[in-house]
């Protein structure tokens, strides 16, 4: 097979099974593959997947017949064909299009898919789009493939110019985030190591452990990894560990741990030295967590499974530092994950019981004083300021701490970060003390 037909393989495999895209990447037939295609299979798949809801729609329009009534396979073709055409400016159009028609079978089939990719090469700088002044909800469903209930939501969250502008952004490329390991090599070492390897990047604008690098480059390729230098984490993520502010000699735990970045962090905050306990219910994730702080050489670290609604009972009010990362519905990061956006507002209504939940059981750790940070990669109101004002309601004993980096300040001991923004991953952070 080649790499075209791969892909509709692996696209027909994720709509048939509902399951994650970057799963459908685990069949062995994909790892059959030379590494130009699977670099190519994967951009194919996951723009595809990203684009659909706009791409079903422009197939719709040019078939004049809706997409339930297209053949499955006729369907996956069409979407390939049209995620090449539209948004791979490196595909030429004449292979998006005569190699997507070739693995359509019969002449009816190959006719019909032959039909709409040439209408949409024709017309595909005036494809239409629903009119926005009549319905602004279904055109940024359809403009910016959400789907129309995450769109009316953010209508309703953020107005229409900041939604737009925040889905825009949730269809660009992030750079790729690195934390360095200040324990092993300095931020401006590092940068100086990339640059001799001709790699550009770039500090990153809050965080003094980040360095971006725009341009995609497998991480294992790069200067320092073998020997522990940096490790991957996105400069929202590093703000609330750096809020956390765990000092040297230290006891912190970090109750959601997996995969494991925060609590990295916090080791390296503490120059290794004192106790970072990463807990995790599922205890499949909890190599990943080890297998780094080795890679990292860092000793303080150790993680065990523990389900966060339930704490130990022998360690409450035993560490001075508490990093409560919960479960959420996602929505600040689907700039990474092109498949979550149709699973976002899925369940929930559900998610805040359970949040408050585990913040709760996370302040029984904190020592009298002691400093308890909760965060979510979400923009949901409802699953962040809502619940950490639900908490403080319960526990007078806490309150917010107001913290900062640099010039993007938390007055309220609240934050919350835009891809839009702040080019880093949605996230919201919370800094609590608990009274001595």
């Amino acid at each position: 097979m080649n790499a075209r037909e791969i892909a509709v393989k692996l696209l027909r495999s994720y709509e048939e099974n509902d399951a994650y895209v970057n799963l459908s990447l685990n069949s062995p037939v994909f790892s059959s593959l030379s590494e130009a295609d699977r670099s190519f299979v994967t951009a194919l798949l996951y723009t595809t997947v990203e684009r659909r809801i706009t791409i079903d729609y422009y197939i719709s329009a040019l078939a004049k017949r809706p997409v339930a009534d297209i053949s499955p396979k006729a369907l996956s073709l069409l979407r390939i064909g049209l995620a090449q055409l539209l948004y791979m400016d490196g595909v030429p159009d004449y292979a998006a299009v005569s190699e997507t028609v070739a693995l359509a079978k019969g002449a009816g089939e190959r006719g019909f898919v032959n039909g709409v990719l040439r209408t949409a090469l024709r017309e595909k700088e005036s494809l239409p789009l629903p009119p926005r002044e009549k319905n602004p909800a279904r055109y940024f469903s359809v403009r910016y493939s959400v789907p129309l209930v995450l769109a009316k939501y953010l209508l309703s969250l953020l107005g229409e110019g900041e939604s737009e502008r925040l889905l825009a952004a949730f269809l660009t490329h992030p750079a790729l985030t690195l934390a360095v390991n200040t324990c092993r090599i300095s931020r401006e070492n590092f940068l100086t190591a990339l640059s001799e390897a001709g790699i550009h990047a770039e500090k990153t604008a809050y965080s003094p452990f980040g360095v971006r690098i725009p341009s995609p480059i497998a991480v294992t390729k790069l200067p320092g990894y073998a020997e522990g230098w940096f490790f991957v984490q996105d400069e929202a993520s590093q703000l609330s560990a750096l809020a956390l502010a765990p000092t040297a000699g230290a006891r912190v735990v970090d109750t959601c741990a997996a995969p494991g970045g925060k609590s990295l962090l916090c080791a390296i905050l503490m120059e290794d030295r004192g106790e970072v306990l990463s807990l995790d219910l599922h205890e499949s994730k909890l190599p990943l967590i080890r297998e780094s702080a080795v890679r990292l050489g860092l000793s303080c670290l150790r993680a065990e499974p523990q389900d966060a609604t339930e704490a130990r009972a022998e360690e409450r009010e035993a560490f001075p530092f508490v990093l409560c990362d919960v479960p959420c519905s996602g929505l600040g990061v689907l700039w990474k994950k092109p498949d979550l956006r149709y699973r976002v507002m899925e369940g929930r209504e559900a998610l805040p019981a359970l949040q408050e939940k585990i913040l709760c059981e996370s302040a029984s750790y904190v020592a009298k004083g002691g400093t308890l940070v909760y965060s979510t990669c979400t923009l949901r109101p409802e699953e962040n300021a809502e619940v950490v004002s639900a908490f403080l309601a319960e526990h007078p004993d806490f309150s917010l701490v107001p913290f900062a980096f640099g010039e993007l300040s938390a007055e309220n001991g609240m934050l919350t970060t835009y891809p839009h923004i702040h080019g880093m991953d949605g996230f919201f952070v919370a800094k609590m003390r608990r009274d001595g």
